[in-house]
């Protein structure tokens, strides 16, 4: 953990302010705990934090407030909204005045809390890095009629963040933006993977095998010169696709006649910032996946399964399709806890996380709605075949042993269905499948109920 990294956190429970400061210090934040609203201007300026960490509701003043008052001072800074009972409208605001995440109290898992807080954080980071890295470069080459063209590649590199997870997206638009500033007949890339590399030469299209295999062999040697080797003598210019802290492969230029020695110093310098963006692509769906998903499960978190619910009203309405959700709730798991301690139980959670997926299909959600419950949807289901789904899961979770450090445990599983109806808003199906669960639970137990089930 990097010791200059600075946090803020604002909330009135002073608890909560002691317990978060002493847990993050740990690994090695900085933390600034603040009760009420400081003059932020000063603290800002002063203490120079690489995240806040903010309630949404503080007495006599709005954490939306507070929100937009530091998006004022330094739009950049990071800030991740706490709430425990904030009206939807005060979270969509959140999101809508520039927070970074959404987190709900009591947390899940104060681990979870540290990931989203450090992402953050190191997001924040690069940003600085990268403003720094601009500065360096305007006066480095300020005399140089290519350092305008570069910052405009940066520039265009950096919009692609948050508007694509693909790899391939942007290493297409670096192809195009290269032709602005270097002489090049194709570009190449070769993108590194845990198992194997994937290659791309563009522009794509029908093109002689023997000079295909000679551009893919200058890539895979990351030589830079002629390549003969594959009977067909093709130039290249090759650098590394390589930030300070991942390494994603190598790009390349290709053409008939030798590349010199600035074309290929242009070509690394703009390769690095290829890769930064890369990198900082895979660090925004590192983050968007943390804030969409439990922590512990894996599965979606209560907001985001709940969105998904909207989203699937909303497409029911457009195109007249059904659906169904079931609510799961793991009978008596207090005494799992109790009697095996939490390891075990959250093990049985993960457990049952991964026994339901498998269980499902592909265009199917599951949701830890919140404890021990969990709410799937089910799309293009009626009532009667979410109903056999909801017993196959049940039944699944019956027979299914959870073996943790000697420990053999076995649970059960009851589940309410409720299946939607044109004109019902997601808390009117959720509460229909809920009521349908208390029903199953009334009824012994280990069983499934649902409106026309006996």
């Amino acid at each position: 953990m990097s010791p200059e990294k600075r946090l803020f956190i604002i909330d009135d429970e002073k608890t909560l302010l002691i317990v978060l400061q002493e847990f993050l210090q740990q690994f090695g934040l900085e933390v600034f705990t603040y009760e009420r609203m400081p003059d932020l201007g000063k603290e800002l300026a002063e203490k120079k934090p690489h995240a806040v960490l903010l309630d949404i509701v503080l007495p006599g003043v709005s954490g939306i407030e507070i929100l937009k008052a530091i998006k004022k001072i330094d739009r950049r800074i990071p800030v991740i909204m706490m709430t425990g009972y904030a009206e939807e409208s005060e979270r969509l605001a959140s999101l809508s005045n520039g927070a970074y995440a959404l987190l709900s109290k009591p947390f899940k898992s104060f681990e979870e809390l540290f990931h989203i807080v450090n992402n953050s954080m190191d997001h924040y980071m690069e940003i600085l890095r990268t403003e720094e890295l601009t500065a360096q470069v305007e006066e480095r080459y300020r005399h140089e009629k290519i350092n305008i063209l570069e910052l405009e590649f940066l520039k265009d590199l950096q919009r692609m963040i948050g508007e694509t997870g693909d790899p391939v997206f942007v290493l297409r638009n670096a192809n195009t933006l290269l032709r602005s500033f270097l002489d090049f007949e194709y570009f190449g890339a070769m993108l590194m993977g845990s198992q194997d590399a994937d290659i791309h030469i563009l522009p794509e299209g029908e093109r002689d095998p023997l000079l295909h295999r000679a551009m893919v062999s200058a890539l895979a040697g990351g030589r830079t010169g002629a390549d003969t080797a594959s009977g067909f003598s093709i130039e290249s210019a090759v650098s590394e696709l390589r930030t300070n802290n991942r390494f994603f492969g190598y790009a390349a230029l290709y053409r008939k006649a030798p590349f010199n020695t600035e074309e290929a110093s242009i070509f690394s310098r703009f390769c690095s910032h290829i890769a930064l963006t890369l990198e900082k692509i895979s660090l925004f769906e590192e983050i968007r996946n943390l804030s969409r998903h439990d922590g512990l499960t894996g599965a979606y978190n209560h907001a985001c399964i709940v969105g998904e619910l909207a989203a699937e009203i909303q497409r029911s309405r457009r195109y007249e399709g059904p659906f169904s959700v079931i609510l799961f709730d793991i009978d008596d798991f207090k005494l799992v806890n109790d009697r095996y301690g939490h390891l075990v139980g959250d093990h049985v959670l993960r457990e049952i996380t991964r026994i339901s997926k498998d269980n499902l299909r592909a265009i199917d959600k599951m949701g830890r709605y919140g404890g021990e419950e969990f709410l799937i949807i089910l799309p293009e289901t009626d009532a009667q075949k979410a109903a056999l789904v909801a017993e196959r899961l049940r039944s699944a979770v019956e027979n299914a042993t959870f073996e943790l450090d000697g420990n053999q445990v076995h649970v059960t599983m009851s589940g309410g269905v409720a299946t939607y109806v044109n004109g019902r808003e997601d808390k009117d199906l959720i509460k229909e499948a809920d009521d349908n669960l208390y029903r199953a639970k009334g009824k012994g137990k280990n069983r499934i109920y649902y409106d026309g089930s006996r």
